[in-house]
């Protein structure tokens, strides 16, 4: 059976706040829920302001699991060198609890033009 998902990095636009991407991006996690997706992928994005604002794609993934019913929801790539096992292996398994359809992913660390920071 085949599956349609969707993926979101709720991005940014040049001079708005950070609060309407954040307004913006779960709108079309309604929008993908009302229209029948079977899935959500959230990207992980640091340091990359006029890209993205999902820079704690388990806390968006949080609230994203506690609004939806049918969805099942990931995190395409976990930049698990930036962050600590055990809390993202308990983050990963609240999220799992909150939506019973949590999915998670792991890929390696892409470049890091941040590196130095």
């Amino acid at each position: 059976m085949l599956e349609c998902g969707v993926f979101q990095e709720f991005p940014t636009r040049k001079g708005l706040a950070s609060s309407v991407s954040f307004a913006e991006g779960f709108e079309l996690v309604d929008v993908a829920e009302r229209g029948g997706a079977d899935a959500l992928w959230l990207a992980e994005l640091h340091f990359q302001p006029a890209q993205s604002v999902l820079g704690a794609p388990m806390a968006v993934a949080s609230a994203i699991a506690a609004s939806t019913t049918r969805i099942k929801l990931g995190v395409a790539v976990q930049l698990l060198p930036l962050a600590d096992p055990l809390r993202t292996a308990e983050e990963v398994a609240t999220v799992d609890q909150i939506s019973t359809l949590a999915l998670l992913g792991w890929g390696r660390m892409g470049r890091l033009p941040w590196r130095g920071v």
